[in-house]
């Protein structure tokens, strides 16, 4: 048996918070987290290359177009800042997936005046002819330059359907097809000197410097506050590009996935500081079954059901979180792996005209392998963290999200049988202290379970430890 320790504030053990609804520890609960909602937003990054023939190439643009298209129907029709933030780009979204066939027939026009129109057609050519793999700031580097003709593509279209409100800007000085193709045979230099490193850290500069100037011209012309309308100009103009890489690698690859975060130690002051408010908090002490051979140790959960009755046990495996390798890499095009594969071939691999990518029979010929890489990928890229974390010494539980319910609510539940004991801090209240006692004798009322042990974090003068509260 081995220890591990969750680090709570208390408002989420005992719902000193009346605003909310917590009592976590009168319920057996414990809050899994989603990647959107880490404190570290490079938890989970990958480093996903771009490798693939004309065919990818020409499905990505058509994707990215797509969802363009998408955002500005978004932009167009909401009124709310947090739905333009969910709902501006739809990663899983296909040309199959809209709604009505007059939306597909201005999808098809958007992508006729970008490739046939604005001359657009032969940079899927030049992307599938770089001699080496394309890393995501460079990726960006070019949408950023294709963007303003694709938005302008968008627009024209829309407005000809009178489906742009009054007073929406025009689209002006859009790069045109051969800027691309410069920057593209720039790129390619770069890649047969092996300068594509130096090249991608300063394509990581374009999309904070093109931020920034559109605030500071905000500021110029004496704008009070940002408002929604200002968040949609900035997107479709600025931002989209970023927002687009981010979430296509974030949600095309793998599944949504969830964790339960624990520590291998309780000593760690920045632990408390950060996860138990600052030393008010506690730590609960959970037994965990012994070491496999695939992970850490194991522990069993059920799923939490909120109000409803608990269901569905789990006995999930514990992995020691990597500090020291760096990102995984990815291949974009062959780990497409949150689509159903009819629509993988579909939308990805093959276009309008009949053309196919050789890749879609590579996958084919072995599914079975080529699930097996995408899970270890997974895996890879769950448990990995930065060094800078390292002091965390993390033991997390990764559940991975196979019924897409993505959200910030996730729980699971507990047997009391698991916690071995209750940590407090340097600065827990003796009222908490006294309600998270009542709360462990109350639930422990059937005599079931072995007794909860209470502990207290000291500090000594040169340790800082946990000593044992003996009762007599």
């Amino acid at each position: 048996m081995a220890i591990v320790y969750r680090f709570r504030p208390m408002k989420y053990l005992i719902d000193n918070d009346r605003d909310n609804d917590y009592r976590e520890l009168e319920n057996q609960e414990m809050a899994l987290s989603s990647p959107r909602y880490f404190n570290d937003p490079l938890e989970g990054y990958q480093d996903v290359f771009w490798e693939g023939d004309e065919v990818l190439w020409e499905n990505l643009l058509r994707h990215y177009l797509l969802n363009l298209h998408q955002a500005v129907i978004t932009c167009a029709l909401f009124d709310d800042g947090e739905d333009l933030d969910e709902y501006a780009i739809e990663p899983k979204l296909t040309r199959g997936d809209l709604s009505t066939d007059k939306r597909r027939q201005q999808f098809d026009s958007i992508c006729q005046s970008f490739f046939e129109v604005k001359g657009f057609e032969r940079v899927a050519s030049s992307l599938a002819s770089l001699p080496e793999p394309l890393k995501r700031n460079n990726l960006k580097q070019i949408l950023s330059v294709i963007h303003r003709s694709a938005l302008k593509s968008v627009l024209e279209r829309m407005r000809s359907s009178g489906m742009i409100p009054e007073g929406w800007p025009e689209v002006t000085n859009s790069g045109g097809s051969e800027t691309v193709e410069r920057l593209l045979d720039a790129i390619s230099a770069a890649m047969a000197d092996e300068d594509e490193e130096l090249l991608e850290s300063v394509a990581s500069l374009v999309g904070p410097l093109k931020s920034h100037m559109y605030l500071q011209q905000a500021v110029q012309t004496g704008v009070e506050q940002l408002e929604l309308q200002h968040k949609k100009y900035h997107l479709l103009h600025y931002s989209f590009p970023d927002r687009y890489i981010r979430e296509i690698t974030n949600s095309l690859i793998h599944t949504n996935w969830h964790t339960l975060c624990f520590a291998r130690e309780c000593t760690s002051p920045p632990m408390w500081a950060t996860y138990a408010d600052e030393h008010r908090g506690a730590a609960l002490m959970f037994r965990a079954d012994c070491q496999t051979d695939e992970s850490w140790g194991k522990m069993n959960v059920s799923e939490s059901a909120g109000s409803e009755s608990r269901s569905g046990e789990i006995t999930a495996p514990l992995y020691t979180v990597d500090y020291e390798s760096p990102p995984p890499e990815v291949d974009f095009f062959r780990f497409l792996g949150r689509l159903p594969l009819p629509k993988l071939e579909s939308a990805w691999h093959s276009t309008p005209d009949g053309r196919t990518s050789k890749m879609m029979d590579e996958i084919v010929d072995d599914l079975d392998a080529w699930r097996e890489n995408l899970w270890d990928h997974f895996h890879s890229m769950s448990t990995r963290k930065l060094s800078k974390w390292e002091h965390e010494q993390e033991i997390r539980m990764v559940l991975p999200d196979l019924l897409e319910s993505e959200g910030s609510h996730r729980k699971v539940t507990y047997d009391m049988s698991q916690l071995e004991g209750i940590v407090f801090g340097l600065r827990t209240s003796l009222e908490d202290r006294f309600e998270v006692m009542k709360i462990i004798s109350e639930n422990n009322q059937d005599g079931d379970s072995s007794p909860v042990e209470f502990y207290e974090m000291v500090y000594d003068g040169k340790d800082f430890r946990k000593i044992k509260l003996d009762v007599v």
